[in-house]
């Protein structure tokens, strides 16, 4: 079972995700902690976990009000030993050549694009040679249908993120609707997203046939020792 770290960046700075709300996404930290730079964050999680890939959502990407770019290619070089997954809102094709290019063009190759059910405009993936180092992320927000059912069809396995945006910030893990996906689970590389808040609950994800799930509750609460 993948543990996965989810990062939010927002405005230059990791912010804490809370119910799919993201004009309400605050800057990450506390009276006790700081958790707004994402490298030192990163540093803290390997401290304490063996992290191998981390999942980051550049919010402002995403919502089409400016770029992290030079955040997220920070950390590839930072951390050349993690996989790092990243969504953008890339809408075309053309969106993910240009980003692919951009990090190529800075000699980092730890990247996996996430291609988000909600961003994308062509409905048609096999525009994007997504079979080839791709996650495809299918977000529950009402419109997921028409997206489970085409990734029923698919004869070959792809990597998949059931993204339940309104369970994010530990709010619990919809177990009625992925009883509802367990064909879909078993067929394919599957990953959990929104609402994991405690470690036996990777368990039970994993006994539904989930790959592995993206976290970050979790994660907080072993550096903090309240696990």
């Amino acid at each position: 079972m993948e543990v996965i770290l989810a990062i939010d960046l927002k405005a230059g700075v990791m912010v804490k995700a809370y119910a799919g709300f993201r004009l309400n996404y605050k800057p990450f930290k506390s009276s006790l902690y700081d958790y707004q730079n994402p490298c030192n964050f990163i540093k803290k999680v390997l401290i304490n976990f063996p992290l191998t890939k981390v999942y980051i959502a550049d919010l402002d990407s995403i919502q089409k009000n400016g770029s992290n770019l030079k955040i997220v290619i920070n950390l590839l070089k930072k951390f050349p030993n993690l996989v790092f997954l990243i969504d953008c809102g890339f809408d075309y094709p053309i969106s993910v050549k240009k980003y692919t290019k951009r990090l190529n063009d800075q000699n980092v190759k730890n990247f996996r694009i996430i291609l988000g059910t909600e961003s994308l405009k062509n409905f048609n993936l096999h525009n994007f040679d997504f079979k080839r180092n791709f996650y495809l992320s299918v977000d529950f927000n009402g419109r997921e249908s028409r997206w489970l059912e085409k990734f029923k069809r698919y004869n070959f396995r792809v990597n998949l993120i059931l993204m339940f945006l309104k369970n994010t910030g530990g709010r619990g893990i919809d177990y009625d609707c992925i009883k509802s996906l367990r064909h879909l689970i078993r067929k394919h590389n599957v990953y959990y997203a929104g609402g994991v808040k405690y470690w036996n609950q990777l368990r039970s994800l994993e006994r539904y046939g989930f790959y592995g799930a993206i976290v970050l509750s979790l994660l907080v609460k072993k550096i903090q020792g309240t696990n």
